[in-house]
């Protein structure tokens, strides 16, 4: 059982919910994706895997994913909301093009020791942060 599973079934057993067959799948391709994707991109991957999961399945699962630590969710407006595993993953912030809907991701030392230097100044422990920017990419301009 990888790591994940681990993780998500212990989460899930606090619950008192149960680690399913559905679940495992959709823990399995989310895991599988290294990239970031909608719902309904989930949805449509696993029928083309040949998974029986209800979309509501599907969407329920993502959601209890995100409260257990194991992916991230980020809303990119205009009801548009992407999915991102988190866990095997460094901290990076997103560029979002609000042209075509890319989303690249970059690391930047600067930003982060800014950012820190912004907590220090006001005594502020940051727990997590996120750095989203929205413009329009080089293809779109």
């Amino acid at each position: 059982m990888t790591n994940e599973s681990l993780i998500f079934k212990k989460f899930l057993a606090r619950r008192d919910l149960r680690f399913t067959p559905e679940r495992k799948a959709i823990l399995e391709a989310v895991f599988d994706t290294h990239r970031h994707f909608d719902a309904d991109e989930m949805v449509e991957l696993l029928h083309k895997q040949g998974k029986k999961i209800s979309r509501a399945t599907v969407y329920r699962t993502l959601d209890l994913l995100v409260k257990g630590g194991l992916i991230r969710a980020m809303e990119l407006g205009e009801a548009r909301k992407v999915y991102e595993h988190i866990i095997g993953h460094k901290h990076h912030d997103h560029l979002i093009c609000t042209g075509c809907g890319r989303i690249i991701e970059f690391d930047d030392g600067l930003i982060e020791l800014l950012q820190q230097k912004v907590c220090d100044r006001l005594n502020f422990q940051a727990e997590t942060h996120s750095l989203r920017m929205f413009g329009r990419c080089e293809n779109c301009r």
